[in-house]
């Protein structure tokens, strides 16, 4: 409001006025309110992928036996298998006025002997991150290769304030299956919050 009147009292008095020449003076005249923010994590989780709970058992345990037989070749025998599902919700709060929210997440995978072939695909993960308008931010499904892993991966989020909701899922083993082959998961999020 002071810098439309004070533009207005130039214009009367002077006539003709080079606006963006006058906008540098007036605010160098009247100052913006400046605004100082905080980063915060907002929430974390980690977590093992696992096959999903409802599919036979005697494809689950053929597919560990092949596995540990040929542990090099152990994605043909997981790409028979389908995978648990995880879901997590974290909030963004209006109180905070956030002008951005991040998302990091990392996925490592295991096989038998903790070898690491080098190439090759390592594992299968699918993410979707819904805001609470139910927008989709996620990449869905992909295959991760052991030269190409997935560290601190980012996702820069619009700051949606209310519930997001996260699912993922990815190739793994639980229990004794483990020491065959194995996945895990890491994620946070990162937002700031006005001071």
């Amino acid at each position: 409001m002071k810098k439309a009147l004070m533009v207005a009292a130039l214009f009367m008095t002077v006539g003709c006025i080079d606006i963006p020449a006058m906008n540098g003076l007036i605010d160098r005249i009247v100052p913006e309110e400046s605004r100082s923010y905080h980063d915060i994590e907002v929430w974390s989780v980690e977590g093992d992928f696992a096959p999903d709970p409802d599919q036979d058992d005697g494809t689950v345990m053929k597919a560990i036996e092949d596995m540990l037989k040929h542990p090099l070749q152990f994605q043909q025998a997981a790409q028979n298998l389908s995978w648990k599902k995880y879901e997590h919700t974290f909030v963004i709060e209006s109180e905070w006025n956030a002008r951005f929210v991040m998302l990091l997440l990392s996925v490592n995978y295991d096989i038998a002997g903790g070898s690491d072939p080098g190439e090759g695909p390592a594992g299968t993960l699918d993410i979707s991150i819904r805001d609470p308008n139910g927008g989709e931010h996620g990449e869905g499904y992909e295959m991760v290769t052991w030269n190409n892993g997935i560290s601190e991966r980012p996702y820069l989020l619009p700051p949606i304030y209310g519930i997001w909701t996260v699912v993922i899922s990815g190739s793994g083993l639980e229990g004794l299956g483990s020491i065959a082959y194995s996945g895990d998961y890491a994620m946070k999020v990162e937002s700031e919050r006005l001071v």
